[in-house]
C-alpha cells in the first residue's frame, strides 16, 4: 500500500542534519525526546480509481519517541529510537491505528568539512494495530541515504528505502522499493523550504465497492478483479460506510511530490505544513491520484 512518508531531512529531522557534528561527535550518549502532533486532510484515504469510490477525511496523529545518540569514532555514530505513534479518522474510525516500533541507524562521514557528504544506513521495524484487525500488520524498513551541502543554505540528499509489510489479512502483505531526491532551502535562519520526489515500484493497495448502498451490484469491476493480485472484502470500509466493499492488491509504479515549509522556534520545536501529491499507476490501467495535506507542531527535549 502506498502511504505518505517524510524524509529524513524535514522537520524536526532538518534540524538533527544541521547540528549532525554536535550531536554525532558526543563525548557521551546523548538522549532526546522527540514528539510530533499533526492533523491532515487526506483526498482519496481508498486510494480507489473511481470517484464514486473516493472517501475524504480529516485525521488527527501523534508520536512519541525517545532517541539516542552514541559516537562510535571520529567518523560514525550510532543512533537507537523507540517510539509510540496513533492516527485517528474523523469518518473512517475503523482506518485508525496505534503503532509501536524502534529505529537503529548508523551515521558515516569519510572527511570532515562543511560540504563533504555523509551517509546514513536505518533499520525500523513496526507493529501496527488497527480498529480493524484485519489491517494489522507487522513492517520492516530499510533506508539509504546520502546527504550533501551544496551552499551554506542549501542540502540534497538522495536515498532508497525497501519495505515489506506483513498483515493479518491477504491484500496487506506488500512489499515496495523506493528511490527519492529530496532538497532543503534555508529561507532564513528559523524558515525551512524543503520538497522531496519519490519513486516507487511495488504493492499498492485500493478499495472498491463491490455492493452499493441501494444494494444493486457492481458490474463494472470485473478488469479490478483481473489485474488484482490478491482480493478480500474491506472489513473496515465496509463497517463504517453503506455497501459492501472489497479490498486488492496490485503491482504499481508510484510518483510522488512533497512540498512544505518549517518554521523553527528557537531549538526546541518547530511548526510544520506539507502537501503531497501522488500519483498511482496499477496494473489494468487501474490508476488513482491521491493528496494529503498536514500541519504539524514538532518538538524536541
Amino acid at each position: 500500500m502506498f502511504t505518505p512518508r517524510k524524509t529524513s531531512l524535514t522537520s524536526l529531522g532538518l534540524s538533527l542534519l544541521l547540528t549532525c557534528s554536535s550531536v554525532s561527535w558526543a563525548e557521551e550518549p546523548s538522549f532526546f525526546v522527540d514528539s510530533e502532533l499533526t492533523v491532515g486532510y487526506d483526498d482519496n484515504l481508498s486510494q480507489a480509481e473511481r470517484e464514486r469510490d473516493t472517501i475524504e477525511d480529516h485525521f488527527v496523529e501523534g508520536e512519541i519517541g525517545l532517541l539516542m545518540n552514541q559516537e562510535l569514532n571520529f567518523h560514525s555514530a550510532f543512533s537507537l529510537k523507540g517510539f509510540l505513534s496513533g492516527q485517528a479518522y474523523e469518518t473512517a474510525r475503523s482506518m485508525s491505528r496505534g503503532s509501536v516500533g524502534v529505529e537503529a541507524s548508523i551515521r558515516y562521514q569519510p572527511t570532515f568539512g562543511f560540504l563533504e557528504p555523509f551517509y546514513r544506513l536505518s533499520v525500523t521495524a513496526q507493529m501496527d494495530e488497527y480498529e480493524s484487525e484485519q489491517r494489522d500488520s507487522d513492517v520492516i524498513k530499510a533506508q539509504l541515504v546520502a546527504t550533501k551541502r551544496i551552499t551554506d543554505r542549501l542540502t540534497s540528499s538522495l536515498g532508497t528505502e525497501y519495505r515489506y509489510r506483513d498483515s493479518d489479512g491477504s491484500v496487506w502483505d506488500t512489499e515496495d522499493v523506493r528511490v527519492f531526491l529530496n532538497g532543503d532551502l534555508m529561507l532564513t535562519k528559523d524558515l525551512a523550504l524543503y520538497s522531496t520526489y519519490s519513486f516507487l515500484k511495488g504493492d499498492v493497495t485500493s478499495s472498491a465497492q463491490v455492493t452499493f448502498c441501494n444494494g444493486v451490484v457492481a458490474d463494472d469491476i470485473y478488469g479490478l478483479i483481473q489485474a488484482s493480485t490478491e482480493l478480500e472484502v474491506d472489513e473496515a470500509l465496509s463497517e463504517d460506510f453503506c455497501g459492501t466493499w472489497v479490498a486488492y492488491r496490485l503491482d504499481a509504479t508510484t510518483h510522488a511530490f512533497v512540498a512544505g515549509l518549517n518554521q523553527g522556534f528557537g531549538h526546541s520545536w518547530s511548526l510544520d505544513a506539507s502537501v503531497l501529491w501522488a500519483s498511482v499507476n496499477g496494473e489494468g490501467n487501474n490508476d488513482y491520484y491521491r493528496r494529503i495535506y498536514r500541519l504539524s507542531v514538532l518538538a524536541r527535549f
